[in-house]
């Protein structure tokens, strides 16, 4: 917000204040209106809602400057008032400042002082905005920093959670097991409206059936034997934030009908209960089940799939999100080795021909605990013997071999690498002869794979972040120093 140019409304009944002020205000290169009385005071904002400042005097016939305040305050909250008094009403002043007005001037007006209150008021009114703007910025961070990947797969799927999350209706997420539904939500959540309050998950799995409507809509105390209390509902703990129904295809047929008449009429009746409760919820739910093959064998509603999906969002399996793989699992790497305290340097290349080769039944969620697993047995590098039966590939097999040869063992990977153009042969040292080189050029070998992956995810990481560096370095979960070594060591513009 600036002052050039701004409309500051000037609230006096006496005019050769308002010309002073007026003058003042014109001088600063703002727009100056006026009004004689408190209720033309009120018409003009009501007309005009550009105007940015209000000046208003205490003392005026009819409606006061306490009451125009209070009145301005019921239509606008944020509007800034600034209060002119005499000096014997400065107690009166202090009463708006409790009203919510800004600041005050006390009469005979010294120009100069004025001048340096508009521009106070205008300089922090410009700081707040931008502390909104900023925090508006974080909460989109915060929303989608869980989906991790630059796949065209997944920057399709963070645009369409993008695009709904601002609109308030319901989402039907769809995908595999372990692709991160929830993940979505959260994002959606995280991005709209509402992320100031509740989300709430109810796993349509977890619950027996005579207990998921009591968890659904609550009960009274009474309603059942064990209900000692009144127990609100998962509807009203969601009040004004977002509901997640997960695995809604489990949801059995008697529960399906109560959902349907909730999601039509906004109210929830608890167990026992006699009123009606109205609910302001936005409900999103996921599947991992075909909900149309259900639907044509009777074991789901089409009258509530319908209602659920007002927009469906298809999260896709990780074997169809190129490039995937080797970001989320480096993710991975630095999250556990900050929660367990470890220093796992990264993959080494037989490794990493593993992860791109598996096929990743089950998605994220394997992934995720995969590297959890190699994290916990790992020194320096992640090697194949690191990793489940099942990942070790043909590729990872042969450097395996290699690997548990005499001399070499997989917790010294990547420790003593050779320097960059070092001679493999010269530093075997004394130990030369078959095996004794066989060391250094594997390990040299090993440190320019890795290099190579280092590289590539810098790239990576600096094209999905427009090339911000401070936002790249977050997404690889280093520092900046750090990012910027990086930069210069692999050549990368800075």
């Amino acid at each position: 917000m600036t002052m050039t140019k701004a409309k500051v409304l000037v609230v006096d009944d006496e005019p050769e204040n308002c010309f002073v002020v007026a003058k003042a205000l014109e001088d600063e290169g703002m727009l100056p209106l006026v009004a004689y009385s408190g209720a033309d005071a009120l018409e003009m904002l009501e007309a005009d809602h550009q105007i940015q400042l209000v000046l208003l005097d205490i003392r005026m016939p009819g409606m006061d400057g306490v009451e125009v305040l209070a009145r301005i305050r019921e239509r606008d909250l944020d509007l800034p008032v600034v209060i002119i008094s005499a000096f014997e009403q400065v107690s009166t002043a202090v009463k708006c400042m409790r009203l919510g007005a800004y600041d005050y001037l006390t009469k005979p007006l010294n120009i100069h002082e004025l001048k340096i209150t508009v521009a106070n008021t205008f300089r922090t009114l410009k700081l707040q905005n931008e502390v909104a703007r900023l925090r508006s910025e974080i909460e989109k961070r915060r929303g989608l920093e869980q989906m991790v990947g630059g796949s065209p797969a997944l920057q399709r799927v963070a645009a369409l959670v993008q695009r709904v999350a601002q609109h308030d209706i319901s989402v039907l997420i769809t995908g595999e097991s372990g692709t991160g539904k929830e993940l979505v939500a959260e994002a959606i959540h995280a991005l709209s409206p509402r992320r100031d309050k509740a989300f709430v998950c109810v796993d349509c799995t977890a619950l027996p059936e005579p207990l998921l409507e009591s968890e659904l809509f609550g009960y009274e105390r009474g309603a059942f034997t064990g209900a000692q209390e009144r127990k609100p509902g998962r509807f009203e703990l969601a009040q004004g934030g977002t509901l997640f129904l997960d695995e809604i295809g489990n949801l059995p047929q008697s529960s399906q009908m109560k959902l349907l008449r909730v999601l039509q009429e906004r109210q929830v009746n608890r167990l026992g209960g006699k009123q009606p409760i109205a609910v302001d919820v936005r409900v999103m739910a996921a599947t991992n089940s075909d909900l149309r093959a259900l639907m044509r064998s009777g074991a789901f509603r089409e009258d509530l799939y319908h209602r659920l999906n007002e927009f469906s969002v298809h999260l896709p399996p990780l074997r169809e999100r190129e490039g995937d793989v080797e970001v989320l699992a480096s993710y991975f790497l630095h999250r556990f080795n900050a929660q367990f305290k470890r220093q796992v340097s990264g993959f080494s290349p037989a490794a990493v021909d593993c992860l791109r080769l598996y096929p990743w039944p089950g998605n994220v969620r394997e992934l995720h605990n995969v590297v959890k697993r190699a994290v916990v047995l790992a020194e320096g590098l992640i090697e194949p013997p690191h990793l489940p039966p099942e990942l070790r590939c043909m590729e990872a097999g042969s450097a395996e071999a290699r690997s548990e040869g005499p001399g070499f063992a997989p917790a010294e990977a990547g420790r003593g690498a050779a320097p960059a153009g070092a001679d493999p042969a010269a530093s075997a040292g004394a130990g030369g002869g078959g095996d004794g080189a066989s060391i250094p050029a594997l390990r040299e070998a090993t440190r320019l794979a890795v290099d190579r992956v280092e590289r590539d995810l810098i790239a990576r990481a600096l094209t999905r972040t427009g090339n911000n560096k401070m936002q790249a370095a977050k997404l690889l979960q280093i520092d900046y120093k750090t990012l910027f070594n990086k930069l210069k060591e692999h050549r990368l513009a800075l």
